[in-house]
């Protein structure tokens, strides 16, 4: 299977997390490239937004919020919480999933404490599973249980490989994006994950053509998995426990490499076939058919030193609260606002400027839409 996918062309997809609130959404779902665009639920142009990418002919996901271990204010409307019922979050996913009706897939906003969970995450899959779904760990956590969730009931799910752009510096999108086609040459395919960012935009526009040229596809996240799934061999120490995901992080980047994981019970099982039950919807709504097909999830190789390490870590460790954040608080350490921010959304008027014109527009940091 290594083999086989390492004959593949290299293919890469990139999503773009949080659209619904910034003046560069536009500008990232106008790029000439395939992007994949997650949307948030219930945001000031989140259903613009969706529509524009539809009609760009990009491919749209819902960003879904999830609780995270800190910071949870931050998280936006209808997210998912550890205290919610089954029914409360699976009737939660419908509702987001009505907001951004283009979704072929989700991916988890946040989620550092939501993703550990075993059983709020089967709920979720479940949802995923009967809406043929797929699913993309955004990786807030190095306890996600989204592996044996999705296993569960079939859901083709992956995780993200690489964050572009946690540092907005140049220097510091030019060693993740870097890293990013070293991994999809090594892997046979990569995903990474950045935001509407100024500074990503205008990066990405000079440098996404560097794909095509070193012979690596850049394509939707729903072709991805459809490929044989990479295998990077690492030697790993035997986990004696439930789901434990190994984390390094270094100045270059951020990878991960998987644990053993436990699985999950509760599914009917009838004549050797899977058998799922529908969870609550909306009267509105009618029950979706369950998916099948399971993709593993990548990671790259990591030394069995630093997985060691990390498993002797505290059950929540300091650096995991600074894995994420939304960009659209521009408090956070690293934002700043121009003295001209407007009060009126304006991408309209941007997607007829010139690009040239476009990037001399004051884009010296985030620019809020309320």
């Amino acid at each position: 299977m290594a083999a086989k996918a390492q004959t593949l062309p290299p293919k890469v997809a990139i999503i773009i997390d949080d659209i619904g609130f910034q003046k560069a959404d536009p500008l990232l779902i106008k790029l000439p490239y395939q992007l994949t665009f997650a949307v948030m639920p219930f945001t000031p142009q989140g259903k613009e937004m969706a529509e524009l990418a539809k009609a760009q002919q990009k491919e749209v996901m819902l960003h879904m919020p999830m609780e995270a271990v800190a910071q949870n204010h931050l998280l936006g409307k209808g997210a998912l919480r550890k205290p919610m019922s089954k029914a409360e979050v699976q009737q939660a996913l419908h509702k987001a999933l009505a907001d951004v009706p283009q979704a072929v897939g989700v991916n988890n906003h946040m989620g550092s404490l939501y993703t550990s969970l075993a059983e709020p995450m089967l709920w979720t899959m479940q949802v995923m599973a009967e809406r043929q779904l797929y699913f993309i760990d955004s990786k807030t956590t190095n306890r996600s249980a989204v592996g044996t969730a999705s296993s569960q009931y079939q859901v083709k799910s992956r995780s993200r490989d690489i964050f572009l752009d946690n540092d907005k510096s140049y220097q510091a999108l030019d060693r993740q994006f870097n890293q990013l086609l070293k991994l999809a040459k090594q892997q046979g395919s990569a995903i990474a994950i950045g935001h509407p960012y100024p500074e990503t935009y205008r990066y990405l526009r000079r440098n996404l053509s560097r794909l095509k040229a070193e012979g690596i596809e850049l394509v939707p996240v729903s072709q991805l998995l459809a490929l044989p799934a990479p295998v990077v061999t690492a030697h790993r120490p035997k986990q004696p426990t439930t789901s434990v995901v190994a984390t390094t992080a270094t100045a270059d980047s951020a990878t991960t490499a998987p644990a053993t994981e436990s699985a999950a019970s509760g599914t009917q099982v009838q004549s050797g076939k899977r058998q799922l039950k529908l969870s609550p919807k909306p009267e509105h709504n009618k029950s979706g058919v369950a998916g099948s097909g399971s993709v593993s999830l990548v990671y790259p190789a990591t030394t069995e030193s630093a997985i060691t390490a990390e498993s002797h870590q505290p059950e929540i460790q300091a650096a995991e609260l600074l894995i994420w954040h939304p960009p659209y608080r521009t408090d956070l350490a690293g934002f700043s606002v121009p003295a001209d921010v407007p009060h009126e959304p304006q991408w309209r008027v941007l997607l007829n400027t010139a690009a040239t014109k476009t990037e001399l527009m004051p884009f010296s940091g985030l620019l809020l839409l309320r």
